[in-house]
C-alpha cells in the first residue's frame, strides 16, 4: 500500500504526484506521464492509446516484451482464437491453437503440435516427435518420422512418407511411400471415403462409408458399416468359397410372379448364380397355388334328415377355382355342435364337390364321411369334429364343396357352434372349412 497524501501540503508532495508532460489535458496525441518535478515516465497516454517507450511486464515475469528488440516472453499458456500469421515459430512444450494458423515459412516443432481447427503449411514442416490433427488439414507435402495420429481429413496432394499412421477420418492421399514392412496388428478403420490401388490386410478393416479399390486386394477379415459395391463392370469376377453365407435381416415381401427375378446356380456353368424371372420357373400370377376359407362365428340349428344327401349345413359351404385339372385340393373341416338325444349319434357327416359325394365309406350300412357324436347325460357338452380329405377335382373351373347332416333314423336336431338350448352354460364356439390347392 502506498503512502497516503493525508495531512500532507502541496508543498512537500507535489513532486511525487502524476501528470502530463505538458501540464495540459489529454488528447488523442500521446503525452508522457511525468512526476510534479518534470521527469517523464516510459508510459504514454492520449485518449485513444497507450505507449511505452520502455521494456514492459505483468507480474515481474509473467509476460514481458523487450523494448530495444521487441522479443516476448510468456510464462503461461497462449490461446489463439482467430487467424494468426507467423514468420517462424519455435515451442520447446506443447502449443494448441484453436483457429487458423497459416506457416510461409520454414516450422521446426521438437515437442507436440495439436491442432483444433484449419491449418495450413505451404512449406516443409519436420516433426521430431507426435503431431495430433482433430481439424481438417491441408499438406502439399509431409514427411513424418514418428507416429501421426489424425481425427478428421488429412489431405496430402503430394509425396507423403509416413513411418507409422493411424487415420480415424476420412484419408485422400495422392501417393503414399512406406520404405519397410507396414503390419497392421489391431484394427484399421475408416471412416470416410479412401481409395486404394491396393490393399492387404491381415486383421480386422472397418470401413464407414466407400472402400474404393482398384487393385488386387487380400482381406482376412472384412466388416462393414455403409454400403458395399464389389466390381463396376458386368466383366468382373466375384467368387464366394464359403458355403455358410447368412442374410439375417432380410424383409419379406410380397412376390410378385410377373415381374420379379429371382437367382439360381446354373450346374451347366460351375454353378455361376444366374438371375431369372420368376415367371421362367412355372410359376406366374395366375397360376400360382391358392387357399380359401369359410368361417362360421355366429350359432346356427340344423335337423338332419335322410332325403338326399341330408341337411346342408349352408353356413360352411367354399368355394374355389383350381389353377390346373392337375390340382389338388386339400379339404379341411373343423365343426363344433352338439346334440340333445341319443338318436342324433345316428348323424353323419357327408361331404359333396359340385353335387357328388366324396370321402363316404363304402363299407355298406350309414355311409358318410365322418359321425356325429353324443354323450348321455352331457346335455351341455360341445362336440367337436375334424375332417380332411384331399380331393382331385380335375377340373380348372370353379368347384364348390358343402358339409350335410344326415340322419338316416328320426330328425334330430344339430346345434352349430352352441350347447342345446337347454342349457346352463352360455358357450360359443366357431367352425372352418379351408380348402387349399396342391399342384399335382
Amino acid at each position: 500500500m502506498g503512502t497516503p497524501l493525508t495531512g500532507s501540503t502541496v508543498a512537500s508532495t507535489y513532486t511525487g504526484l502524476l501528470k502530463t508532460t505538458d501540464n495540459a489535458t489529454l488528447t488523442s496525441t500521446l503525452k508522457s506521464l511525468c512526476d510534479g518535478g518534470g521527469t517523464d515516465s516510459a508510459l504514454q497516454v492520449s485518449t485513444t492509446a497507450v505507449n511505452s517507450i520502455g521494456d514492459f511486464s505483468v507480474a515481474t515475469n509473467k509476460l514481458t516484451v523487450a523494448s530495444a528488440s521487441g522479443n516476448t516472453a510468456i510464462a503461461g499458456t497462449l490461446t489463439v482464437t482467430g487467424a494468426t500469421s507467423l514468420s517462424s515459430l519455435i515451442t520447446s512444450g506443447n502449443a494448441t491453437i484453436g483457429g487458423t494458423l497459416g506457416i510461409s515459412g520454414g516450422l521446426t516443432i521438437p515437442g507436440t503440435l495439436s491442432v483444433t481447427g484449419i491449418s495450413t503449411l505451404t512449406g516443409a514442416v519436420g516433426m521430431g516427435s507426435t503431431l495430433n490433427v482433430t481439424g481438417l488439414s491441408t499438406l502439399a507435402s509431409l514427411g513424418v518420422t514418428g507416429a501421426a495420429t489424425v481425427g478428421t481429413t488429412l489431405g496430402v496432394t503430394g509425396l507423403s512418407t509416413l513411418g507409422s499412421l493411424s487415420v480415424t477420418g476420412a484419408s485422400t492421399l495422392d501417393s503414399l511411400g512406406v520404405t519397410n514392412a507396414a503390419t497392421i496388428g489391431t484394427t484399421l478403420g475408416v471412416t470416410g471415403l479412401s481409395t486404394l490401388g491396393s490393399l492387404s490386410v491381415t486383421g480386422a478393416a472397418t470401413v464407414g462409408t466407400t472402400l474404393g479399390v482398384t487393385g488386387a486386394t487380400t482381406l482376412g477379415d472384412l466388416s462393414t458399416t455403409g454400403n458395399t459395391t464389389l466390381g463396376n463392370q458386368n466383366t468382373d469376377t466375384l467368387a464366394l468359397n464359403s458355403d455358410n453365407i447368412t442374410v439375417p435381416n432380410l424383409s419379406p415381401v410380397t412376390v410378385d410372379l410377373s415381374a420379379d427375378k429371382v437367382l439360381i446356380t446354373d450346374a451347366s456353368d460351375s454353378s455361376k448364380v444366374k438371375l431369372v424371372a420368376a415367371s421362367t420357373l412355372g410359376i406366374t400370377a395366375s397360376n400360382a397355388p391358392q387357399s380359401a376359407q369359410t368361417a362360421v362365428l355366429g350359432t346356427f340349428s340344423y335337423i338332419g334328415s335322410s332325403a338326399g344327401f341330408g341337411t346342408e349345413i349352408s353356413s360352411l359351404t367354399t368355394s374355389i377355382t383350381p389353377r390346373s385339372n392337375t390340382s389338388k385340393v386339400l379339404v379341411s373341416i373343423v365343426i363344433n355342435y352338439s346334440t340333445i338325444t341319443s338318436n342324433s349319434k345316428l348323424i353323419v357327416f357327408r361331404l359333396t364337390r359340385n353335387g357328388v359325394e366324396i370321402g363316404s365309406s363304402t363299407a355298406g350300412g350309414n355311409p358318410g364321411i365322418a359321425c356325429a357324436g353324443y354323450e348321455d347325460g352331457e346335455v351341455e357338452m360341445i362336440n367337436n369334429t375334424k375332417i380332411e380329405f384331399l380331393d382331385s377335382p380335375s377340373s380348372s373351373s370353379a368347384v364348390t364343396y358343402k358339409l350335410f347332416a344326415c340322419c338316416y333314423s328320426s330328425a334330430a336336431t344339430l346345434y352349430l357352434n352352441q350347447p342345446n338350448p337347454g342349457a346352463a352354460v352360455p358357450n360359443r364356439t366357431s367352425s372352418f372349412m379351408i380348402l387349399q390347392e396342391f399342384f399335382a
